[in-house]
């Protein structure tokens, strides 16, 4: 799939596309391109090596989302906000050379609902790692699923980040070793904890997908954020603010996320994102995409769960 990416843009050292953001914001298209200070020193394999979502792998998850469609959906909402003593809703993570980004939007998700339904009891972030090497559903760092994510986390359960720590570098842009992508480390097997605690599994009883907007909408309101896949164009690299839509570009791969919100801007409907490229990326780490429309297929793979508390 990268070397698509190879043959669009010539190979530099440093990733820039002045000519592509001159020609997204001549257009007016509703956002804001610019230069990401988390591509520096990157070159187009690096950067496409990180859309690791394998769309042909999906499959539907089992469980059905328990909502009440009573309820009035409003105009706007924050998860953040909402809940702001849950703080990973709103942290930005680095999924690093790492094809990761299908864990990293479940486990985000998983461990801001799993602060919600403790009412804080529970505040902390699940372990990215352990998702990503010992999934048998998926392939580490050369990519994964919702599905594989959301069924680890039933079947298996996770252990928390300080457990079982991301080991994969992560540093400033530029900075090496981050430049090399890397292999997926071995998956552990002593059930031991770095930090000495016990080793405790973190389990979701309930994964389903959703599957129209306003479910989704629904579920973020009352549970917390989701996590989306959705295509990537060559322009998404260059997003800095307002709600974006596919302007420019060829296709570079898939790409999962978390959903924590929505609203509008300037009558434009939109989903608000934490990406996990770092808050040198996009908004402070944060992206709009455009609502209602299926932009990008971001409103196709949806998925969730409910923690077993």
């Amino acid at each position: 799939m990268y070397w698509l990416f190879v043959s669009l843009i010539s190979l530099c050292y440093c990733y820039s596309n002045r000519e592509l953001v001159e020609q997204i914001n001549a257009k007016n298209a509703g956002w804001v391109a610019g230069d990401n200070e988390v591509f520096k020193g990157k070159t187009p394999e690096q950067i496409a090596r990180l859309f690791g979502w394998k769309k042909e792998t999906e499959k539907p998850l089992p469980g059905t989302p328990t909502l009440d469609r009573t309820l009035a959906i409003p105009s706007s909402f924050v998860a953040a906000q909402n809940w702001p003593h849950c703080k990973t809703i709103s942290t930005i993570y680095d999924q690093a050379r790492c094809g990761s980004c299908w864990a990293f939007g479940g486990v985000e998700a998983a461990a801001d609902r799993f602060c919600i339904a403790t009412k804080g009891a529970f505040n902390q972030p699940l372990s990215f790692a352990e998702v990503v090497e010992c999934s048998a559903d998926a392939s580490g760092c050369e990519g994964g699923s919702n599905y594989a994510v959301w069924t680890f986390m039933s079947d298996n359960g996770v252990v928390t980040d300080s457990c079982y720590p991301y080991y994969i570098p992560t540093c400033a842009p530029a900075q090496e070793p981050c430049l090399n992508f890397v292999n997926t480390p071995n998956c552990w097997s002593n059930n031991t904890c770095v930090n000495g605690a016990s080793w405790k599994y973190y389990k979701i009883g309930n994964s389903y997908n959703l599957n129209s907007i306003s479910d989704i909408q629904n579920s973020i309101m009352t549970k917390g954020p989701v996590e989306a896949c959705f295509s990537v164009y060559e322009d998404f690299l260059s997003y800095k603010s307002g709600v974006y839509r596919h302007t420019s570009g060829a296709y570079l791969g898939g790409h999962c996320v978390k959903v924590q919100g929505w609203g509008e801007e300037n009558g434009t409907p939109y989903w608000l994102v934490n990406n996990q490229w770092t808050t040198y990326w996009g908004d402070k780490g944060q992206f709009k995409i455009l609502r209602g429309r299926n932009e990008c297929g971001i409103e196709d793979d949806v998925a969730a769960g409910d923690p077993s508390v």
